[in-house]
């Protein structure tokens, strides 16, 4: 046999049957996905085998010398090639076995016979026997076998017709990610066609079932074979609260162009009506946009209810960039109704705002516009936030300017809106020059800042509508670095220690409303800032000593924190003036003492704490503990506790007086055995004595299939109301997803709960 024919015969089979099989294996994956495809993992508590591959690692290669043998080799006078028992042919990685093999010279087809195997990197293909042509990539084979190690996938089919080199007709195919020998779920189709000009499959009478038993079924459907989006039905989401009753959404996906696409997902709500629920999203070469509605004619409610939002970042032009933000609900008891937990039910405001910013080698000039819309029923307009209308900022920075010179500019000028309160505009201008000297061992840091303020309001108290307000400041931040290695022990322990003077002197600026500005809450890190108020409405005035001290210890074999403990105080030269008429004075000589403790206790656990301890009171202003701890087995544990004493709370909206605030958090995933565990969260208010979130749930997981089943119940809001829900999900992995997001609502909920295996979906 010539050198060209066996070149022709090795590169035919094996290159163009895996074509062929690589597109269908790669269909029922992809299937109205919209990203291109991520690797398969499986969790921490459960070992799953994947396929090895062959031997070798070689890429595969037509150009490589074929290799062919058979126990014997004859060719008759009319051209006929007959290889016969044993027979072998290797090109590369690609092997081709078969008992008994034709070739016809003259019309370049082969008729392999008897068990044939073919065999390559990713593939793994057995049929009983196949006919094909090496000129126009022809191939059939009936009763084939297939295995795609990558993923990895199997599944069998009745017949395998390859026309052409991109389209291929299969009958009674299967398809399955489960291991050899567990059919847990299994996708079959009476008729599949893949065509992979088009990046197009096409089944008909497709069944998706599980444990035998069928889930779905389609007459028709379309799919993508490769990792282009494709239009297409998404998996469903269905579940039930006790406020919307039970309900079901059926997402679809719309690939409008290569950089724009949509979804569109109705959702009925038995209690209230059908939802339906829109997102548009455009990418650009300036950026992206998206566009989201949701609107639902609510029996519950009575009235017509929606939620719009658009969003845009972009670039116009080297360095100028645009953000646009905007969203707008239908009344404020929006998200109390329709939101999914504490994250949205307790949302207060949505933002509307708008950014174009310009950023240079020192400078950045921003204009900006923000609203908002209130809606949390429990609040008043009253108590909305001031809106921008607009905002412009310059800021610039030079570093290591002549002399060594920092220099940092900040300027500012806003106009503020209100319908209920004092507004009008502020113009902000600041300076502030530092001198640093450092090295590894130590930095010391003089700097001097200057600020200047002016107001025109519109105001009807009879107070000046015109306050100005200067305040000069000087600082000076220094601190020292000792280290010494620990014995017996491949870690070193460090020694920080920190002092900062600041010096502002006071300003009255009761005439002065307040915008924007809010009281930084103190810790550690506010030992050492240079302004105690965000926003520019406050300035306090300043005459003290700040003195902390870090110690860390360092693994110097992987540099991994195992320790980092901070302490500090604020030592006052002065008393501090009233910055609100309802605060008085303060006069303590000495701040609260700031402490924060970090642990790695082990490769498994994590301990975090801080406190603030009022020493004149003899109480602890703030406290905070957790512990965290995972392992290789998939033990999750997570316990907090967080206190806040009333004098640090604003006030209750309900009350109207100030409340401590107590919370309990505990949440915990526990694997019973290979397959089973258990996933609880128990977060509970101390201070009121009632439940914020309960939630119990228990998962049944193999390398085929998950399978969540939970319960909740969650506070609304501040008047103990209550929704209580129980939630179910199927996870067929590599394919799709049954039942409700409970993956994401665990990961949201449960700090360190890994969900990776909901991600591999249609």
């Amino acid at each position: 046999m010539s050198k060209t024919i066996r070149n022709k015969l090795g590169a035919s089979i094996l290159g163009g049957i895996c074509l062929v099989l690589q597109a269908g294996g790669h269909a029922s994956a992809e299937y109205g996905k919209r990203n291109a495809s991520q690797e398969n993992q499986s969790s921490t508590h459960l070992a799953c085998q994947t396929a090895s591959g062959p031997e070798t690692d070689a890429a595969p290669n037509p150009g490589a010398p074929v290799q062919l043998s058979a126990d014997r080799i004859e060719r008759d006078g009319s051209g006929t090639v007959t290889l016969q028992g044993a027979v072998q042919i290797r090109q590369g990685t690609q092997v081709l076995n078969a008992d008994l093999l034709h070739y016809q010279e003259h019309d370049q087809t082969v008729q392999a016979d008897g068990e044939v195997r073919i065999e390559d990197e990713e593939w793994l293909l057995e049929g009983e026997g196949a006919q094909l042509n090496l000129d126009t990539g022809y191939f059939k084979s009936s009763s084939i076998a297939y295995q795609y190690k990558p993923l990895p996938a199997r599944g069998q089919a009745d017949l395998l017709e390859r026309t052409s080199k991109d389209f291929a007709y299969l009958e009674n195919a299967t398809y399955t990610t489960c291991a050899e020998g567990d059919n847990s779920w299994e996708l079959a189709a009476g008729v599949l066609e893949l065509d992979r000009a088009s990046g197009d499959g096409t089944g008909k009478k497709v069944t998706a079932r599980f444990m035998g038993v069928p889930v779905f079924y389609t007459p028709w459907i379309r799919f993508p074979i490769d990792s282009a989006r494709k239009s297409g039905f998404l998996a469903p989401t269905f579940g039930n609260s006790s406020d919307s009753g039970p309900s079901l959404e059926i997402p679809w996906y719309w690939n409008i162009a290569a950089n724009r696409d949509a979804v569109i997902a109705p959702r009925l709500l038995a209690d209230r009506g059908l939802q339906l629920k829109s997102s548009y999203r455009h990418l650009h070469q300036a950026g992206l946009a998206q566009v989201g509605v949701e609107y639902l004619d609510d029996r519950e409610f009575d009235d017509d209810r929606y939620l719009a939002s658009i969003e845009y970042q972009g670039t116009l032009t080297p360095g100028i960039e645009l953000e646009l933000l905007y969203n707008r609900a239908s009344d404020r008891m929006y998200f109390e109704d329709l939101g999914d937990g504490l994250g949205l039910s307790s949302t207060q405001y949505v933002e509307q705002s708008g950014r174009l910013s310009y950023l240079g080698q020192h400078w950045e000039l921003t204009a900006f516009m923000q609203g908002f819309q209130g809606v949390d029923p429990s609040l008043s307009s009253e108590e909305d936030p001031f809106k921008r209308l607009p905002q412009l900022e310059l800021k610039g920075s030079y570093l290591s300017a002549s002399g060594g010179f920092d220099y940092f500019i900040e300027n500012e000028w806003v106009r503020f809106q209100h319908d209920d309160k004092i507004d009008g505009e502020r113009l902000h201008l600041q300076l502030a020059v530092e001198r640093p000297f450092e090295n590894a061992a130590y930095f010391v840091r003089p700097g001097i800042r200057l600020s200047h303020t002016r107001y025109d309001l519109h105001r009807k108290d009879g107070l000046d509508d015109e306050p100005t307000r200067s305040v000069p400041s000087a600082y000076l931040d220094t601190g020292l670095k000792f280290e010494r290695e620990l014995k017996n022990s491949s870690a070193v322990q460090t020694l920080e220690p920190r002092i900062y003077y600041l010096h502002t002197p006071f300003r009255d600026q009761t005439e002065i409303p307040l915008f924007d500005t809010k009281e930084y809450e103190f810790g550690f890190e506010q030992l050492f800032r240079s302004r105690s108020f965000s926003g520019h409405d406050r300035f306090g005035e300043a005459d003290h000593l700040s003195i902390g001290m870090t110690s860390r210890i360092l693994n110097t074999a992987n540099g991994r924190e195992k320790l980092r403990a901070s302490v500090g105080r604020i030592f006052y030269f002065r008393d501090r003036k009233t910055w609100r008429p309802d605060t008085p004075q303060q006069r303590s000589p000495s701040s609260e003492v700031a402490a924060e403790l970090k642990l790695g206790l082990s490769e498994h656990w994590e301990a975090i704490a801080s406190t603030l301890l009022d020493t004149r009171n003899d109480r602890t202003q703030r406290n905070s503990v957790r512990f965290h701890y995972r392992d290789e087995n998939g033990r999750l544990l997570n316990l907090a506790y967080r206190y806040r004493h009333k004098s640090t709370e604003p006030l209750d909206p309900v009350t109207n007086r100030q409340q401590s605030l107590e919370q309990s958090d505990f949440s915990m995933v526990l694997p019973l055995n290979k397959h089973w565990r258990t996933v609880t969260r128990w977060n509970y208010d101390l201070q009121n004595n009632r439940n914020l979130e309960l939630l119990a749930g228990l998962e049944y997981e193999t390398c085929c299939w998950k399978l969540r089943l939970a319960g909740r119940r969650y506070s609304q809001n501040v008047n103990e109301d209550y929704n209580t829900s129980v939630e179910f999900q199927l996870v067929l992995k590599g394919l799709g997803q049954i039942g409700s997001p409970l993956g994401e609502l665990l990961k949201r909920g449960v700090r360190g709960y890994d969900d990776k295996d909901d991600h591999n979906f249609f």
